[in-house]
């Protein structure tokens, strides 16, 4: 019994430093969900004072990175960001971006964004073109992204061979499916130097495929 009286103090204070623990959890959490609040201006002051995102592993830590960075910087929000703003957004989001991908380097759209706002940095292609590869690497299947990496590879006329090689792959991949079949007759309608690379891909696919595609082409011409 002398035992169980000598220890109880100590449980108190393990039980108490459990409870400031949660408590301190709780307070970084409900943080980074109060910092996403108010106008999109207010939140790029947030993404600009703290370009690093803490517990990566919470999923709202990535949502706040989604909502302060992507949106704002790629004007999916209703507030437009102004245009002398916009610069130091994309520099923190790029710190932000190269923060994440270091913490979680198996996640491709993190690659992928990290390679958007390398983009947008003056010393950064290296950066671009290697986060394209490790998008690609680790997210070979995944629709949209392989839509976003067209888009964004039909803006680096400088991409060495292995980054048109992950061009073309992406470009076999929405070959593959009826929603890829989509996308591609979108970009080969509004980018016509990329109309021979997608019908080489389409008449890789079986007729009814190919029928089915062209039948896109001409709604969307209409």
């Amino acid at each position: 019994m002398e035992s169980l009286k000598l220890s109880a103090p100590f449980i108190g204070l393990f039980s108490a430093g459990v409870l400031c623990l949660g408590l301190y959890g709780i307070s970084v959490e409900s943080a980074l969900f109060l910092r996403t609040a108010g106008t999109a201006p207010d939140r790029l002051q947030s993404v600009a004072a703290d370009p690093d995102v803490p517990y990566l592993s919470s999923k709202r830590a990535l949502s706040l990175f989604d909502e302060d960075c992507r949106k704002l910087a790629f004007e999916q929000t209703s507030v437009p960001i102004p245009v002398e703003d916009q610069p130091r957004l994309n520099e923190a989001c790029f710190a932000r971006a190269r923060f994440l991908v270091e913490a979680a380097p198996g996640n491709a759209r993190l690659w992928l964004t990290l390679a958007q706002f390398a983009v947008t940095q003056p010393d950064q292609r290296n950066t671009v073109f290697h986060a394209v590869e490790r998008s690609r690497a680790y997210g070979p299947w995944q629709y949209s992204l392989a839509v976003a990496r067209m888009r964004l590879v039909s803006t680096l006329p400088d991409a060495p061979p292995a980054v048109k090689a992950i061009d073309d792959a992406d470009i076999q991949t929405l070959a593959a499916s009826s929603r890829g079949r989509d996308a591609l007759a979108q970009i080969y309608i509004a980018t016509p130097d990329q109309r021979d690379r997608i019908t080489a891909a389409i008449e890789k696919r079986p007729p009814n495929d190919q029928k089915s595609f062209l039948g896109r082409i001409k709604r969307n011409m209409q």
